[in-house]
């Protein structure tokens, strides 16, 4: 039961209505301030949420562009119509770089594109959309990776063994423990080999043996420490 009060103690005011009393005098007497700060407030809301709805259609129409670009060369009938399918890819995917440049399909646009110069021999382009891709995707994941690894086979293709030995040995910190960590350590040796390091050639193709798993690869590299040796 609980104690009995004092005449004291009930004649004192209490505490919660003393305080909420405090609290209804000092908005009354302030009442344009807290007009103002919940006008602001709202207005972040609204701000907020119009930029929220905007960046999701935004993406959302970058990316059908996106998809209809990759759908035109992902099917072709023969080598003459993947060229033609090729070219009609790239100018989808510079259509949406030009509309959504800041979209994360624009982005993927520049690596595909890498991709696609590569194919049809044009590798100044394809070197300058990989370039592309990496400055701005800015992450370190698989297709950082790849696509360094592809401006390694641009500049090998170009004879800059410089700039293809360092593009994949930057692809190499990606892909540790997946299928391309063996391709890739061939593709340095194979760089050492024709850059006349003999030493260097015959480490990496026996740490692609190492870590390949296709009997193959496995054959193939074994001919080339077999040749070397």
């Amino acid at each position: 039961m609980a104690a009995n009060l004092t005449k004291k103690e009930l004649k004192q005011p209490d505490e919660f209505h003393t305080i909420g009393w405090k609290t209804i005098q000092y908005m009354s007497e302030h009442k344009s301030k807290f007009y103002t700060a919940g006008a602001v407030a709202l207005a972040i809301i609204i701000l907020f949420g119009g930029w929220y709805f905007y960046r999701l259609n935004y993406e959302e129409k970058a990316e059908y562009i996106y998809t209809a670009a990759y759908k035109s060369y992902s099917l072709p009938d023969n080598a003459d119509d993947m060229k033609d399918a090729y070219l009609s890819a790239v100018e989808i995917y510079t259509e949406l770089v030009e509309k959504y440049p800041d979209s994360r399909a624009a982005t993927l646009s520049f690596y595909n594109m890498g991709n696609i110069y590569f194919n049809i021999g044009e590798t100044e382009k394809s070197i300058e959309a990989y370039k592309t891709f990496l400055k701005k995707s800015g992450g370190n994941n698989i297709l950082t990776a790849l696509a360094y690894y592809g401006l390694g086979y641009c500049y090998e293709k170009n004879k800059n063994y410089g700039n293809a030995l360092k593009s994949f040995e930057d692809s190499d910190r990606g892909i540790k423990g997946t299928r391309f960590e063996s391709i890739n350590y061939a593709n340095m040796a194979r760089i050492y080999e024709k850059m006349g390091e003999q030493k260097n050639a015959l480490e990496f193709y026996r740490k692609a043996v190492e870590k390949t798993s296709d009997p193959l690869m496995e054959m193939m590299v074994k001919s080339r420490i077999a040749a070397l040796n």
